[in-house]
């Protein structure tokens, strides 16, 4: 056996060394006076590999497989290149920019195994960079992306939000960190996404189903969080980032160093976030401060046989939880203890009670092997999410879940035959979940995931098909849980599974427009939560009780869109509906009740029917004049249970929001650059198709500003930004924060400062 494994290895090995090692080099110049772009970058996505231009526009990737790539060219204030370019038979390629107002021809490689231009993808996939990321002062990663049309979150005050696409959150979203799916007890109405927000560098949302990828869970999108860049050859460089916010006294501190010693690559970095109470238009608010603490770590080889990439991370955070309980004669807000909150205390950085503790500490193994002109990439990863909840014990939990999940994902790509490229995949997923409080709400539970699927695409001159087939299964075994004599949880297995798949075109039908179209079949088998529920979950203000004969949810999803772009003016209109049998929801039918330590609560049961959610989102990009851009967008959707005839619940009312954005011009040479001013305004309407248990919020206008520019320190770019949201400290409910209906209004005016300082140390 010992030799069997060893010459199977060996042989695996000189497989990879097949490939010749290729290099690419060339300039970048601007098209109009032939002038270099400094700083211009050139990056081939499915390497993991990229390099900035030079002083002179030069650049230089070594170390690469002899195979065909694509290869991306981006330089801000200029067309993006996006070109197949073949290493076997091309050393030297230069690329000439043009100057453009309109910024497109994006690579993405969401809710598709191919990486491909974004207007060669037939789904609605929205890409974010890190400037835009850090620029909107965003109190967690989830309100950074929710600038994206179609994209909200359902919030419990200022450190907890949950992604919503398209009316669609919990587990209908997946989420996608460091190469694997983000599991977090994702289930909870109060459990956000454990990630630090700097440590991404470009996040793409996916908006729609994509259970051919991903499997269960991907019904309603998926949130890609894509590491940077790796530092060029030779090359030890880092940075740091600091932000301060007004409102709630946030300081956020970050800093990173990388390097790059012939392929061998780091990176490290460590972040630290705190914040006191935040405060709305007229008063500040008791325990909702919190504090955060990350770490990341990245090793990793690039050779010509492909890379093997090794992250770690650990989250730490600790979060206020806001009840709203007041005092009767003055409104103050009273503590832990029953006593009224003076407004001198209020704004306090200590944490009362209740309130969480979340760590949670992922390793994953990102790889990708070249085999002749074949690819085979797995990755692997382990989590563990350890939750406590903090309700009348500072030391002790009550809550308490530790989450282990291990998830294994392969994909094989064929080579291309007769131009139609060709992958297979398999995946697995283990998880296991403890209790290690006193309280319990979900019993002791162990999942096993198992899925495989093919995918195709083939790309004519003017028209892309893709598609493919996926079956999954699942199984969830729950434990029976008993507690002073009396059993909560039953014990119970639930098998479920599925067959999603999808089929989509693209169509560019001239210079100016094109169209895409997709039909996806998406599904979801029931958490744990809605499978054996039985309890209060620690400001949810409802008991709820789960049903282990739930079915897995279905969706069908049809997708359409269509894009305009000229010199001046892109428009995008993307109109979707999606039928979802099964939808699981939970009813209050008779008004039932329970009493749990001397507190009424309803009781909110599982139950399943099906839905329907339409709607679109309706861009426009408008430059007057070069410099002067135009932003416009709007967002609906419009949801219903068929089943009861009524609204689903949180969702997102119409959204506007307008950017009008000056851009001062580019002088090469000069130590400024990126330099804006910019005026946004939200516009939210009322929501009154709301849920039986939700409540109605009126509509609201807020105005916002900033201001930005990148200045060079010694021959590095250096970034500041000033942003000032809700100017007009409006007054006004989020119709998706769990806290409106204890009478808690939205952040009143902040004031946000962010500098990014590089250094370079060798």
């Amino acid at each position: 056996m010992k030799k069997y494994i060893y010459s199977s290895v060996m042989m695996l090995l000189l497989c990879f060394e097949v490939n010749a090692q290729g290099s690419l080099t060339g300039k970048v110049t601007d098209k109009k006076d032939g002038q270099p772009l400094i700083g211009a970058v050139v990056y081939i996505a499915d390497l993991r590999s990229g390099a900035a231009t030079d002083v002179n526009g030069k650049y230089e990737l070594n170390g690469l497989p002899s195979l065909k790539f694509l290869v991306q060219v981006k330089y801000v204030g200029y067309s993006t290149i996006s070109e197949q370019v073949d290493l076997s038979t091309t050393k030297n390629k230069d690329f000439i920019l043009n100057t453009s107002v309109i910024e497109t021809n994006e690579v993405v490689v969401t809710g598709s195994a191919f990486t491909s231009n974004n207007t060669r993808s037939s789904l609605s996939v929205i890409p974010l960079d890190r400037k835009e990321l850090q620029s909107v002062g965003a109190n967690n990663i989830t309100d950074a992306i929710a600038q994206v049309p179609g994209v909200s979150g359902i919030s419990t005050g200022s450190a907890i939000s949950k992604p919503v696409i398209r009316g669609l959150g919990y587990n209908r979203i997946v989420t996608i960190n460091e190469g694997i799916r983000q599991e977090g007890q994702q289930w909870g109405d109060e459990h956000g996404l454990e990630i630090d927000q700097f440590s991404a560098d470009r996040i793409e949302v996916l908006k729609g189903p994509s259970s051919l990828m991903y499997g269960s869970d991907a019904l309603g999108g998926v949130i890609n969080i894509l590491e940077p860049i790796p530092a060029p050859l030779g090359v030890i460089r880092g940075e740091v980032n600091t932000q301060y916010a007004s409102n709630n006294g946030l300081t956020a501190n970050s800093i990173m160093a990388e390097g790059n010693s012939e392929g061998f690559i780091w990176r490290a970095r460590s972040t630290y976030k705190n914040a006191a109470s935040y405060k709305s238009p007229f008063e500040r608010i008791y325990n909702s401060g919190f504090n955060e603490k990350d770490g990341n770590l990245l090793l990793g080889l690039n050779r010509t046989w492909g890379f093997s990439h090794l992250h770690a991370s650990w989250y730490d955070a600790n979060i206020g939880l806001v009840e709203g309980k007041r005092d009767s004669s003055t409104n103050n807000f009273l503590n832990s203890g029953g006593e009224p909150v003076s407004d001198a205390d209020v704004f306090t950085r200590k944490l009362d009670l209740p309130n969480q503790n979340i760590q949670h500490v992922k390793i994953s193994s990102v790889n990708s092997f070249f085999i002749g002109k074949s690819n085979l990439r797995i990755t692997t990863g382990w989590q563990q999410n350890d939750r406590k909840e903090f309700a009348v014990s500072r030391t002790e939990p009550g809550l308490y879940f530790r989450l282990h999940t291990f998830t294994l994902d392969a994909k094989y790509y064929l080579p291309e035959v007769n131009g139609i490229e060709t992958v297979i995949g398999a995946s697995t997923l283990q998880q296991k979940n403890m209790n290690k409080g006193t309280e319990f709400l979900v019993p002791n539970y162990s999942m096993s995931d198992l899925g495989g699927f093919i995918s195709f695409k083939k790309n004519f001159e003017k028209v892309t098909l893709n598609g493919g087939i996926r079956y999954d299964q699942r199984e969830v075994k729950g434990d029976e849980l008993s507690d002073a004599g009396n059993i909560l949880f039953d014990k119970f297995t639930s098998h479920f599974s599925a067959v999603s798949g999808s089929i989509g075109s693209t169509l560019k039908l001239n210079k100016f427009f094109n169209l895409k179209g997709n039909i996806g079949r998406g599904f979801r088998s029931p958490n744990i939560s809605e499978l054996s529920a039985n309890g209060v979950h620690e400001g949810t203000f409802r008991y709820e009780i789960g049903n282990s004969n739930l079915h897995p949810e279905t969706s069908l999803q049809f997708d359409a869109g269509i894009g305009f772009e000229s010199a001046r003016v892109t428009l995008d209109f993307s109109g979707y509906y999606n039928f979802i049998d099964n939808f699981i929801y939970y009813r209050n039918t008779t008004n039932e009740q329970i009493t749990k330590d001397a507190i009424t609560y309803p009781v909110y049961r599982y139950t399943q029917g099906n839905s329907s959610l339409k709607g679109f989102e309706v861009s426009a990009d408008i430059h007057l004049i070069d410099q002067l851009h135009f932003e416009n967008s709007i967002a609906y959707v419009y949801a219903t249970n068929i089943e009861t005839n009524k609204p689903l619940p949180f969702i997102p009312p119409i959204h506007y929001r307008s950017n009008l954005n000056y851009s001062f011009k580019i002088i090469h040479g000069k130590k400024f650059r990126e330099s804006h001013v910019k005026l946004m305004l939200d516009v939210y309407s009322k929501q009154d198709r709301i849920d039986e248990f939700e409540s109605e919020t009126k509509g609201a206008t807020v105005l916002s500003a900033s201001a930005g520019t990148d200045f060079l320190i010694g021959k590095q770019w250096a970034n500041l930004f000033l942003l000032c949201t809700n100017i007009t400290n409006e007054n006004y409910y989020d119709h998706l924060s769990r806290l409106k209906d204890a009478g808690i209004h939205a952040m009143g005016r902040n004031i946000t400062i962010g500098f990014t300082v590089p250094f370079g140390l060798k």
